[in-house]
């Protein structure tokens, strides 16, 4: 019995101290910013400009703002939680070449973005690049369609959930932290010790603009179950895409597919709502899994 006592006791000892430290660290678990610019968009041809705006708390940011003309719709991205702007240049010329205008911007602590990114900070600066578009550049709310990627779906959910966007675009996004780091480490209770939330799925509870929701069917990041609940979590019109590849690359591996996605979605957007009902996006919602 003592040997099982001690055995017992190094064992919480083990579970108590891993807990602690990643809880102590969390940020490190979840943030992975690169300041270094690799590329601009001038090195596929897209012209752009360099945006510089400020936060309510006093942080600089850094953007660019890529236009394209007689766009109908311009394009707020979000990017994931790791490297910068200069990263995502393929997703952006994808989008450019659908015939959006993209905004792009680097979270506090990313890129040539000031700060230290936390969950609080990474909402005010959504909401700051909001500001810039509609209050600065003039370009309405209506126009505006609000696209988030992995860590940046939680964002973009966040902020559409507080504004009037055309429409919120979600990829590869998580339910949750607290759900990943019950999905990433099962043996530890980690889900009742995370101070960041991230929760994706109560933004979308309360979403009043139509959704794309995409995952990768290979994911090796976040698992479909996710997937399939945040889609239940959205009241309104939405629809539903699942391609090959995984995580960082289903839209390389399913460009085609991608496109094709984006444009039923894009097209339904243009129609008037009388012709577009939630009863046509329901019904292509599942049938487009198999546009690969």
């Amino acid at each position: 019995m003592k040997i099982l006592l001690r055995l017992f006791l190094i064992l919480a000892l083990a579970i108590g101290g891993s807990i602690a430290y990643m809880v102590t660290n969390e940020a490190d678990y979840i943030f992975f910013p690169e300041k270094d610019i690799a590329q601009t968009p001038q090195s596929i041809g897209v012209s752009f400009t360099e945006q510089a705006f400020e936060t309510k708390d006093g942080i600089k940011l850094h953007g660019w703002f890529m236009p394209q003309p007689r766009a109908r719709f311009t394009l707020l991205h979000l990017h994931g939680n790791a490297g910068n702007i200069s990263d995502r240049i393929e997703q952006y010329r994808r989008w450019h070449n659908m015939g959006l205008a993209v905004f792009a911007f680097d979270y506090r602590g990313y890129g040539m973005s000031q700060g230290v990114p936390d969950e609080a900070g990474l909402h005010e600066d959504a909401r700051a690049a909001w500001t810039l578009l509609t209050e600065t550049l003039h370009i309405p709310a209506e126009r505006i369609i609000i696209a988030g990627r992995s860590l940046g779906g939680s964002v973009a959910a966040q902020l559409a959930s507080e504004v009037a966007p055309a429409g919120l675009v979600l990829e590869a996004a998580f339910t949750s932290i607290p759900d990943m780091s019950a999905d990433q480490y099962p043996w530890l209770p980690l889900r009742w010790f995370m101070k960041y939330r991230f929760d994706t799925e109560l933004a979308l509870s309360k979403l009043q603009a139509p959704l794309l929701l995409i995952s990768a069917r290979e994911d090796e990041i976040v698992p479909d179950w996710m997937a399939e609940r945040l889609f239940e979590a959205a009241p309104g019109e939405k629809l539903r895409g699942k391609l090959p590849g995984g995580h960082n690359d289903f839209d390389s591996i399913s460009s085609r597919s991608y496109i094709k996605l984006w444009r039923i979605w894009l097209d339904s957007l243009n129609q008037p709502e009388e012709e577009a009902p939630l009863q046509w996006v329901r019904f292509w919602a599942p049938s487009i899994q198999a546009l690969a």
